[in-house]
């Protein structure tokens, strides 16, 4: 229900920003008459080659958030720095550590995060390259003596382990890095912190005296949040798709208005919820990687069309 909110309100800036272009589109289309087809399409085309050129050189993804928030542009929702902590929905705060580890062949951040745990690395630098995932393993050995090995895959800028990490989240990480014909081999150590009380539901712990209203409070600092980022992060993609709508008038506007509004906010449940069921091990990283590349394409095609076909 909060993504279908915040998506709503996504969808509502970025429906005004169409409703501008239409409006001035439709008045331009009055005095440039025949064409205005060509002024559209060309316009069309100069956003695909934009998209095409930013995915060229690696800039997949293709919206800005304007508040400042997150960036899908190759990097995970990971906390930044030596010592963060990460949201365990499952009823505890997890206080993940984030160890820095120099190779040698630049600096990588190891980190236990999401739900449920894994290890995830990236590099400190965005510029530096990943260490390919075969090339890395990792085994963890805890104080009682037991021991486990991780293997890793490829993500959208960053490596993830495919194992998941049982609790409790102390033990002492060995990692090895293969280069060519020799492996550097690195030990960190995580140690388990305390956990944050687990916060119940209404119905099974009713709301009640300070610290309940101030989880009250909390949450919807947080909703208010992600309404405010969406909100104010119109989808760009989709505005040059109302200005090949031109043509078909007001009418068009609110066809284009339904489908933006029913994909969007359809895709934001659909995929929160399959997140929410486990279903992240899917690897989709390669439609985030290259967004901008298939939006350009499909502009192109729309610019190319209205000019020598008439839609």
């Amino acid at each position: 229900m909060v993504v279908a909110l915040c998506g709503s309100g996504h969808v509502l800036f970025t429906t005004v920003l169409g409703a501008l272009v239409v409006w001035l589109g439709i008045e331009t289309s009055k005095w440039t008459g025949n064409v205005f087809p060509w002024i559209a399409g060309g316009a069309l085309i100069l956003f695909g080659l934009y998209y095409l050129v930013r995915q060229a050189r690696g800039g997949g993804h293709g919206h800005h958030h304007f508040g400042g928030g997150h960036s899908h542009g190759g990097h995970s929702h990971v906390a930044h720095g030596d010592d963060h902590g990460s949201h365990d929905k499952g009823g505890h705060d997890h206080a993940s550590e984030t160890k820095r580890i120099d190779t040698g062949h630049g600096v990588l951040l190891l980190e236990v995060f999401g739900v449920p745990p894994r290890f995830r690395m990236r590099t400190e630098s965005a510029a530096a390259a990943l260490p390919r995932a075969a090339a890395l393993s990792l085994e963890t050995l805890r104080p009682d003596g037991s021991g486990q090995a991780f293997s890793f895959a490829e993500r959208a800028g960053y490596l993830e382990s495919l194992e998941e990490i049982p609790e409790p989240h102390e033990f002492t990480v060995s990692l090895s890095l293969s280069h060519g014909d020799h492996a550097h081999r690195h030990e960190v150590r995580f140690e388990e912190h305390q956990h944050a009380p687990s916060v119940q539901p209404a119905a099974i712990a009713p709301a009640s005296g300070p610290r309940s209203a101030g989880i009250v409070k909390s949450d919807r600092a947080v909703v208010l949040g992600l309404f405010t980022l969406l909100t104010f992060s119109p989808c760009e993609g989709f505005l040059p798709v109302y200005l090949s709508g031109i043509t078909y008038g007001w009418t068009g506007f609110v066809v284009l208005s339904a489908v933006l509004a029913l994909a969007t906010i359809a895709g934001m449940v659909i995929f929160t919820w399959l997140t929410m069921s486990g279903m992240e091990r899917l690897r989709l990283g390669f439609l985030e990687r290259y967004e901008s590349g298939i939006l350009g394409g499909l502009i192109l095609f729309l610019g190319v069309g209205i000019i020598f076909f008439g839609f």
